[in-house]
């Protein structure tokens, strides 16, 4: 591409993005030009080529994604094969737009090398402007980015048609292309293309569930009988109760219509019954044995499908029978630590076993306690009693009840404590830690004898509790400062997790959604979305108050944002990653200068060279406020690509 064509691509976007021209782009082409300019402020006259990873940063990133790269293996070797004669190159990278796996003509490898279309270029759209993988990964949707679709002027020649794989929690994993150095100038050409991604890409999302979801059931269905065993359309896998732990991509779609990229996943740990007209009993009869026309099943919403059920794996069986669900898909989105924490209370739940919960405040101590009781065959009353918030002088009473006139001001019938009211299922002890040492004798005695007695009372009541204690303070540390006894510590520590805080877990992304989930059921209204930028942003803050404090946050910033979260929603502290902007390490300059309107913002631009990203900085606001004031002031993006065109001469 010669100057004058650099120049006139330029004069394109500068009108796409002045909305005096659309032309023929797809509105999925213009949304990623201005978000190019306006969130990523980028040169589209710029030489720019992807960035090629060095080996040791692109070994961890393929480390991570072992299992899925095993497993795609076959799909794009098939997927070349069936393209080969027509010069492509095929690209699997991950959701951060790192090539992990490539095949090409080893003749032309030298040339796709050069376009960075090789192992380890990066290809996020911040990064290298408009293409085909940065658009999917930002979009969660298969696009073609054809020639001048690119941003970048050093990638008009490329024609680029990628296709998303999501994990079974319904987050976006890796991204699947087809890419090729030359093609014909219509657009309508990589129509076939993109069929073949999306199958490739839908494929290789189900072969990863069936082969590394561990589950007991895997349901597929299909509009058809006739494909349905051969190549189904949806596919979600089941614990033993009929729990939904895991889904494709067109599962999710097809069970949550309304949900879109970057939205919550409310369908994981939904009954199976709750979409469709099938109980949990009749699903082994749903198999290759029972004619296809008896295993037509109708959704809730009127729907139909033939239905194909495959039990995975044996469920482990105890005396109680059967455990409701497994611990799976609900408590993580991939943590390695909540992983492993939901592995051993899958073999623990109905041992009986007292379990103590560590963590700092806020990570979920309750939350997990409550699991527990959920995940019981008979799980009896949950019982929660925080015994740092209860006067020392009422907490004895409120743990052990009183007969009638034990003391002065008891009620004339007495009262039932909560460790009577716990019988038969589980007492949670939060913050155990606080509890008054002569208390902690009686709690030992009720744990050791399994009896409880009322104040005022001389009969013992014999009860059949499991005690589960939690604490933000570390126990063993107070047994050694004498503060907390020792005999009673081993009681309640029979196994002990330690909860993550929300700064080191590896799932907040799947927290975000999961929580905003939450939040909306119940109401009428879409699921609330958030913006890529607010979500950076809360992806990349500390959280001192954990999980706790991002409920807040999210509550408050769905309230403002009335359906959508943008980055002006959230607080000024989380925004500016724990300073608020009257912090003093972020002052501005002049009391003028903090508001946009108060002065010149076209003599800012211009003193600062029409960079946005400085402009912001100095006014102490993001990009997008100054854009908004720009528009108002009807100042036109157009002097940015002056800016742009006088750097190429």
């Amino acid at each position: 591409m010669n100057q004058s064509q650099d120049v006139l691509h330029v004069e394109e976007i500068q009108s796409v993005i002045n909305e005096t021209h659309q032309g023929d782009r797809d509105q999925e082409i213009i949304d990623s030009w201005r978000r190019c300019i306006q969130v990523h402020e980028l040169n589209p006259v710029e030489r720019r080529s992807a960035y090629i990873l060095p080996e040791e940063n692109l070994r961890e990133h393929v480390d991570e994604a072992e299992d899925l790269l095993r497993t795609a293996r076959f799909g794009l070797e098939t997927l070349y094969q069936e393209i080969v004669g027509y010069n492509y190159v095929v690209l699997l990278t991950n959701s951060q737009g790192v090539t992990l796996d490539y095949l090409c003509d080893p003749d032309k490898e030298s040339a796709f090398r050069k376009a960075g279309l090789y192992l380890g270029a990066e290809w996020l759209e911040e990064k290298v402007g408009t293409n085909g993988i940065g658009a999917c990964i930002y979009t969660g949707k298969p696009i073609t980015v054809h020639k001048t679709d690119h941003f970048h002027a050093s990638h008009i020649s490329l024609t680029c048609t990628a296709a998303p794989i999501y994990d079974p929690f319904g987050n976006l994993a890796a991204v699947l292309d087809v890419s090729a150095l030359q093609a014909p100038r219509s657009k309508n050409s990589q129509s076939f293309a993109q069929q073949l991604v999306s199958i490739w890409a839908s494929r290789i999302e189900m072969a990863a569930l069936i082969n590394n979801y561990k589950s007991e059931w895997l349901v597929t269905f299909s509009k058809s009988s006739v494909f349905l065993e051969i190549a189904p359309d949806y596919a979600i896998s089941l614990n033993s109760s009929g729990r939904i732990n895991g889904m494709t991509s067109k599962a999710l779609a097809l069970l949550n219509p309304k949900k879109g990229i970057h939205q919550g996943n409310e369908v994981l740990n939904e009954l199976l019954s709750d979409y469709f007209e099938l109980r949990m009993e009749e699903l082994p009869l749903m198999n290759r044995n029972t004619p296809v026309h008896k295993r037509l099943v109708r959704m809730h919403n009127g729907e139909t499908y033939f239905i194909s059920a495959t039990q995975t794996r044996q469920p482990v069986r105890n005396t109680l029978g059967d455990t409701p669900y497994k611990a799976y898909g609900v408590l993580h989105g991939g943590d390695k630590k909540m992983e492993s924490i939901a592995h051993k209370l899958d073999k623990l739940v109905e041992a009986e076993v007292n379990i103590l919960l560590q963590g700092e405040t806020g990570t979920g101590k309750e939350f997990l306690a409550k699991y527990i009781h959920g995940m019981r065959r008979v799980p009896g009353p949950f019982i929660a009693i925080n015994c740092a918030a209860i006067p020392e002088n009422l907490i004895e009473s409120e743990l052990f009840g009183y007969e009638n006139g034990a003391f002065t001001g008891a009620r004339a019938k007495g009262k039932i404590g909560l460790i009577e009211q716990a019988n038969g299922g589980i007492l949670f002890l939060d913050e155990i830690g606080d509890m008054p040492l002569n208390l902690q004798a009686r709690l030992l005695r009720v744990l050791a004898e399994k009896e409880v007695m009322r104040i005022g009372s001389s009969k013992t009541k014999h009860i059949h509790i499991r005690v589960i204690c939690a604490s933000h303070r570390n126990l063993r540390e107070l047994v050694e400062a004498g503060e907390f006894r020792e005999d009673l510590y081993y009681r309640v520590a029979g196994i002990t997790f330690t909860m993550p805080a929300l700064r080191e877990r590896e799932d907040l992304k799947w927290l975000i959604n999961r929580i905003l989930a939450k939040q909306h059921k119940g109401q009428k209204e879409s699921v609330t979305t958030i913006s890529r930028e607010a979500e950076e942003v809360l992806l990349q803050y500390g959280w001192p108050g954990n999980i706790r404090q991002l409920e807040n946050i999210l509550e408050l910033a769905k309230l403002l944002g009335e359906g959508h979260i943008n980055l002006s929603d959230l607080p000024e502290e989380i925004q500016f990653g724990g300073k608020s902007k009257s912090d003093p390490s972020i002052t501005f300059k002049t009391s003028a200068e903090q508001d946009p309107e108060s002065i010149s913002l076209y003599d800012l631009l211009e003193e600062m060279n029409w960079n946005i990203s400085a402009v912001s900085k100095r006014m102490g606001c993001d990009r997008k406020t100054i854009y908004r004031h720009m528009k108002k002031a009807g100042i036109s993006v157009k002097r940015l690509s002056h800016q742009w065109t006088e750097n190429m001469n």
